[in-house]
């Protein structure tokens, strides 16, 4: 793997680097600027889809994963802008793990059965341990949620190890999956169980970090396969 970073690809981390400090800032617990939070929290995954966008030679894999980048963008600012707006960003983001799943899919049938049980047991686990808590409406929607993004972290692991597929893209996806996973598991207990001191700030960076990991795992994919000792 080449170790030269062109210079877009520096440009694209300078500015994703610096909305997402000023993010932080305005986080609620730091500084709570709303208008700076509006307007940055959007921008490292814009990025990470104009990133992709701009590759040459696309296939199904790239686009798929760019449009789940959009309506992970979308969600951004629906979780961000209202209260009254949480359940359509929910929505936004469980569109774009579909996008996820069936780009994973695509890419390898392995059924990866034993991933399979050890993340829907951790699903199952999960949600029910926010039933202890005063979900309301959201239960169901909530349910929805564990049961699509779990079913995506199976899937990008699925083609961990699997043949044809190259190993840096799936690690890469296997990752991002899972970091997406732990964002939304503690965002999910700091709103339905106990609030968490500074939560927004290690939820809102494990969830950069997951979508950039699927992100690598798309510019990864459509290389040559190589197989990981």
């Amino acid at each position: 793997m080449s170790a030269n970073i062109s210079t877009r690809t520096k440009v694209f981390l300078g500015v994703g680097l610096i909305a997402a400090l000023a993010f932080i800032i305005g986080d609620q617990d730091i500084l709570d600027i709303y208008w700076l939070r509006m307007i940055t929290k959007p921008i490292p995954v814009l990025l990470m889809a104009i990133y992709l966008l701009l590759l040459p030679g696309k296939h199904r894999f790239q686009w798929l994963v760019i449009i789940g980048l959009i309506f992970g963008m979308m969600g951004d600012i629906l979780l961000e802008y209202s209260p009254e707006t949480f359940i359509f960003g929910l929505v936004s983001f469980l569109t774009g793990h579909i996008f996820y799943i069936i780009a994973f899919v695509l890419d390898c049938r392995r059924p990866g059965l034993g991933y399979a049980i050890f993340v829907y047991l951790y699903g199952i686990a999960l949600y029910s341990f926010l039933d202890i808590g005063d979900m309301g409406d959201m239960a169901l929607p909530v349910l929805l949620y564990v049961l699509v993004i779990t079913t995506m972290v199976w899937r990008a692991a699925a083609r961990y190890h699997a043949p044809g597929v190259n190993q840096e893209s799936a690690s890469a996806g296997v990752l991002g999956a899972l970091l997406f996973l732990a964002s939304d598991s503690l965002l999910a207990l700091t709103l339905f169980i106990f609030p968490i001191p500074f939560a927004g700030v290690v939820v809102i960076i494990t969830y950069w970090l997951g979508q950039l990991g699927i992100t690598l795992a798309a510019k990864k994919q459509n290389q040559p396969s190589q197989q990981l000792a």
